[in-house]
């Protein structure tokens, strides 16, 4: 099966059982609290840390949840390598530069595993509910609010994150699949756009396919 990122998994955790809005919450705090600057940023950064720890083992995760993360370390290490030179009017080191491509990683690091594990034990489903129940409830005060179907357009968005990762995970493990092995720079770049081009069409035709769904959806409904 191919380990994707931000993909659901049925699992029987404590966390599955947890309502879909307060995961959701979680989420968006710690993405904000995460990247916040404060004064005491190592120790925040150790409490939100200890933080996705606890929501990993709560959520049942395993080695496939950790499988999907070695991209954070490849990126924050490019960042870093981005701050800690300057380049004009010469070549010199950053200190700073250096210390905060660190922060970097980690922040980045931290948060991914909390949406992994978050994503993991809510479906879309939970998510498109939890938001047409905020919607309806403002919708009572508010009825034009209902018009704008902006919970369906969240959830869509929101979804479309684990869907962009498993299509291309799904793409690179079948091209890998025909694949003889030899590669050299000349091949693996063709083989890279390749599977680039492929993952964007099928992310049109699905983005294509949900787009008619939802129109037959609200027909049926009017």
């Amino acid at each position: 099966m191919a380990v994707a990122l931000f993909s659901y998994k049925n699992r029987n955790s404590f966390l599955h059982r947890i309502h879909p809005l307060a995961k959701l919450i979680v989420i968006f705090s710690m993405c904000i609290f995460c990247f916040m600057e404060t004064e005491f940023e190592l120790i925040k950064l150790l409490l939100c840390f200890a933080f996705s720890v606890v929501l990993f083992f709560l959520g049942g995760g395993n080695k496939t949840t950790l499988k999907a993360l070695p991209f954070v370390f490849i990126l924050g290490l490019f960042v870093t390598a981005l701050r800690m030179f300057y380049f004009i009017p010469k070549i010199s080191f950053n200190a700073d530069g250096f210390y905060s491509g660190l922060l970097y990683t980690a922040r980045l690091f931290i948060t991914t595993l909390t949406c992994q594990i978050i994503f993991e034990t809510t479906s879309s489903a939970q998510i498109q509910d939890s938001l047409e129940k905020i919607e309806n409830a403002f919708a009572k005060v508010i009825p034009p609010v209902k018009k704008l179907h902006a919970a369906l357009l969240i959830s869509l968005a929101i979804n479309f994150i684990p869907m962009v990762f498993e299509t291309w995970t799904k793409v690179k493990l079948a091209s890998q699949a025909r694949s003889n092995g030899k590669k050299n720079i000349f091949t693996a770049s063709k083989t890279l756009f390749s599977q680039l081009d492929a993952t964007l069409s099928c992310l049109i035709f699905r983005a294509e396919t949900k787009r008619k769904a939802i129109l037959n959806r609200w027909t049926e409904r009017q």
